[in-house]
């Protein structure tokens, strides 16, 4: 599933917008996930990632190296180190603690 800019989004589609120049937000299964614009294999601007709402990961356009957007680790494509996730709030039944330690 290919993830749509926010403001054209529809019902449960991913989203994906650039907050900063070094900064994405990804909103996806209830969750909201701020992340790394850029790909840390080759520098892919994932704000034209593709997104997969059932398994939160992220494939970057360039050479399709997967992430995982809860922990930033990369789950298939190319080897590099791991994707970095700022924060990841939880969706509105989630009661836990956000995996960065924050509060839910």
């Amino acid at each position: 599933m290919t993830a749509v800019p926010a403001g054209r989004r529809r019902g449960t589609e991913p989203a994906v917008r650039q907050v900063t120049e070094e900064l994405i937000l990804v909103e996806v299964a209830g969750r909201k996930v701020l992340a790394s614009a850029v790909c840390p294999h080759r520098g892919g601007r994932l704000k034209y990632s593709r997104v997969d709402g059932e398994k939160l990961r992220i494939t970057c356009p360039l050479h399709h190296t997967t992430f995982d957007l809860t922990s930033g680790e990369r789950t298939s494509g190319a080897l590099c180190a791991s994707l970095r996730v700022v924060d990841v709030l939880p969706s509105r039944d989630d009661t836990g603690p956000t995996p960065s330690g924050g509060a839910p």
